[in-house]
């Protein structure tokens, strides 16, 4: 009886621990705002790094939407994984990403990113710098 107790308790804790991590993700500020839907998935700490931290969401896109242009203060890791995606650096070509493909961009860059005439989504990943905003407008 005493080791089903026990494994009652460490999954008990384990759902509580859960919860209170979906909680505070819910509660912060998402990088990107409404029209576009999103997710948070994870957040945590970079290994070797206490200045930086990991950031996954899933941004559900309207069709016909833009980013506009601005930055982050660290990479993002991008895959599409419905519909498709447009993407410019700053100075570069814009770029489409059909669903499986995947982009990257680079801290500091400034980039936009637009989604096709159809609902799109995507899954990023962010690894940046810990207490500063997700997304910096860019001016023109």
């Amino acid at each position: 009886m005493k080791v089903r107790s026990l494994i009652a308790f460490v999954l008990g804790s384990a759902l509580a621990a859960t919860l209170v991590n979906l909680n505070v993700l819910a509660q912060q500020t998402p990088p990107l705002a409404p029209p576009y839907k999103v997710t948070p998935l994870l957040k945590g700490p970079v290994t070797g790094d206490p200045n930086k931290e990991t950031v996954m969401i899933r941004v559900d896109w309207p069709p016909n939407v833009s980013t506009g242009r601005h930055t982050h203060p660290g990479d993002e890791y991008g895959t599409v994984l419905e519909g498709t995606l447009i993407s410019q650096d700053e100075g570069g070509e814009w770029k489409t990403y059909n669903a499986g493909e995947s982009y990257h961009k680079v801290t500091g860059v400034v980039h936009e990113t637009k989604s096709g005439d159809q609902p799109a989504k995507s899954l990023n990943v962010f690894v940046v710098e810990k207490g500063k905003p997700m997304v910096q407008p860019a001016s023109k």
